[in-house]
């Protein structure tokens, strides 16, 4: 009795310490799977915000090299013969100015007559832009347009690519009828994408940019590998005058950035501690239900997240197919929002972003949720409410608890308007989507002054 006794602790045992390597190797698998994710989450942010940086950047130089040729197009426009006379002093102030300009040119009567620096640039004097047709369609470009054009990369008959910001000039403004020629700012690729930080991006990332001759999307492919679009976790668009230029990022995979131990990191530790495996089961657990909260809640405001808000609205928008049971959702939107955290700064823009939450919250139902689920939207769900004169009680109540009372930010009192659009729930709706697009076109309905113009 006593052996069958201790073979049947000793199975129990050998049972139970199965079951905790297996859990074990189950949580931190997952956990293994999740960091990867979160790192894999982290470069792609870290990736788009670096990409953003250099767009910005990228904006930046050229319109303020933009702005030379423009300077220089005003001047033959006012007085093109005084102009031309201190040609030399002109060129060389704007060329100083500059840190990416290669060269200017002008040429009246599209032949280019005037070159600076003329050291190394001898061979564009007296270019005819006639006889080279990728030149003359871009210059055709701006005159049609009557403004800025950015062309290229194009190869210089000189030597070298660059970009060429073309501007026409007119001697007749403001009817611009009667073309006088035009006005060629050169800009050096080379020293623009290093000034800007794009090569410095391209060596640690899969960089290309397209758009060639400002056509975006368009374009030929300037930089980089054609593939490159094909995959990418962000594609920026670069403003230009007339036309963009886009820079895109490849989805790239975190073993070939980070080391070895940091993605592998969680299989060393969970591994490590095999030895207290049910400790390690008990806090790998507890860590489980925190982070599972944390999916479900939105950090700043501490309302349900989008996540958790989309998985109600699908119990309720199936149980409405099923039992027929009536709800609305609506679609709130602060208004000007982004006045306010430019006027006041993002801590103030947090701080009525929790206060509207918590306004919201008080003037509800228990039943009902409300959830943030991005910037300044939040949406509502109304369980057994239909009509439109009940909605209209609680978006006016909702109004009132937002509206009414100025927001207190340090000395300051932030008066928040709200638009808030509907959807009422129709048992003929073929998904989720079409209830959340009605009450998203409500919603610009009512900024736009015309709330109730979409019946749902």
């Amino acid at each position: 009795m006593r052996v069958k006794l201790f073979l049947t602790k000793k199975s129990t045992i050998v049972a139970i310490l199965g079951f905790c390597i297996l859990a074990i190797f189950l949580i931190v698998e997952n956990l293994h799977l999740r960091h990867k994710e979160f790192l894999q989450n982290q470069l792609n942010t870290q990736s788009k915000a670096e990409l953003g940086a250099v767009r910005s950047n990228l904006e930046s130089a050229i319109h303020s090299d933009i702005y030379y040729a423009n300077s220089l197009a005003t001047l033959l426009t006012v007085n093109p013969n005084a102009t031309l006379k201190q040609w030399a002093l002109i060129a060389e102030e704007l060329y100083r100015d500059s840190r990416h300009i290669r060269h200017l040119a002008i040429a009246p009567n599209d032949v280019i007559r005037y070159v600076y620096p003329f050291k190394g640039n001898e061979k564009a004097l007296g270019l005819d832009f006639r006889t080279l047709p990728v030149q003359w369609l871009t210059l055709k470009k701006a005159r049609q347009m009557k403004s800025i054009f950015v062309a290229g990369p194009v190869d210089l008959v000189q030597g070298g690519r660059a970009f060429i910001a073309r501007m026409p000039i007119f001697s007749d403004p403001p009817l611009n009828q009667e073309y006088w020629g035009s006005v060629s700012i050169v800009i050096n690729s080379d020293a623009l994408f290093t000034n800007t930080g794009i090569f410095k991006l391209a060596s640690d990332y899969p960089v290309a940019m397209r758009g060639k001759d400002s056509k975006g999307s368009d374009g030929d492919v300037f930089l980089g590998e054609k593939r490159i679009f094909n995959n990418p976790i962000i594609i920026e668009n670069v403003a230009l005058p007339y036309g963009s230029w886009q820079i895109a990022i490849k989805q790239i995979n975190i073993t070939e950035v980070y080391s070895w131990y940091r993605v592998y990191v969680m299989r060393l530790v969970g591994y490590t501690f095999f030895t207290v495996m049910l400790l390690s089961i008990i806090i790998m657990f507890r860590l489980y239900v925190v982070a599972m909260n944390r999916c479900f809640e939105d950090e700043l405001t501490k309302l349900p997240n989008r996540r958790y808000f989309m998985y109600t609205l699908n119990v309720n928008f199936s149980k409405g197919k099923k039992d027929g049971k009536k709800f609305v959702l609506l679609n709130l939107d602060l208004d000007k929002f982004k006045d306010i955290n430019d006027t006041y700064g993002h801590i103030a823009g947090d701080v009525v972003l929790k206060e509207v939450a918590n306004r919201v919250s008080k003037v509800l139902r228990s039943n009902d949720v409300v959830a943030r689920i991005g910037g300044d939207e939040y949406v509502i769900l109304l369980p057994r409410i239909h009509e439109i004169k009940d909605i209209h009680k609680v978006i006016d109540k909702i109004r009132s608890s937002i509206g009414d009372e100025p927001i207190t930010f340090e000395n300051h009192l932030i008066t928040v308007k709200t638009s808030i659009g509907y959807s009422r729930f129709d048992s003929k709706m073929n998904s989720v989507d079409e209830l959340l697009h009605k009450a998203d076109r409500s919603m610009y309905s009512d900024k736009q002054g015309h709330m109730g113009s979409i019946l749902m």
